[in-house]
């Protein structure tokens, strides 16, 4: 299988929504994270398997660590704590749709629910309310971390502190 460096691809497979994430310099060589965002599983399969079950390691996730993760694997090495924040607030579908939803419509709706959290962060910031209003996510990203770790995987804070990062707990950083 021939993977497009850092583009994440999707095989649909009757109603379960199957997404690729190579998360080239994170995951070894030949590694893929297969996420399926119907029955909330994700997957370390090997893209290069001679064998016939490319799976390496399978978790199942809660929704809210989903709604967390699928923005994290779509930007792995910046997402910004406003779209960490709006996907804990709007409907798991209308997530999936504004991430992955060829429709320029859902895509515009998410643009637009991402913008209203930029907006309440900012008025945050300047009230001093800044910590009490990103605590969801911080909670939501304290409990998907341990989930990650199996995958040689963990959340980091950008240097700019206004991001998280995926980052490799196997390569340095």
């Amino acid at each position: 299988m021939e993977i497009a460096m850092g583009v994440q691809q999707m095989v649909a497979l009757g109603d379960d929504d199957l997404r690729l994430f190579p998360l080239t310099e994170l995951l070894p060589v030949g590694q893929a994270l297969s996420v399926n965002t119907t029955y909330l599983i994700v997957s370390l399969v090997s893209t290069d398997s001679v064998s016939s079950n490319p799976i390496l390691l399978e978790r199942p996730m809660t929704e809210w660590n989903m709604r967390l993760l699928l923005p994290l694997l779509e930007s792995p090495y910046y997402s910004p704590q406003e779209v960490l924040r709006a996907s804990l607030f709007c409907s798991y579908k209308g997530l999936l749709a504004g991430l992955f939803s060829p429709d320029s419509a859902a895509r515009e709706e998410w643009q637009m629910i991402v913008a209203e959290q930029r907006l309440l962060l900012q008025q945050a910031q300047k009230q001093g309310t800044w910590k009490k209003d990103l605590k969801p996510v911080y909670n939501a990203l304290s409990r998907l971390r341990p989930k990650l770790h199996p995958f040689g995987l963990e959340i980091a804070i950008s240097s700019s502190y206004s991001a998280y990062r995926l980052v490799s707990l196997h390569f340095p950083r």
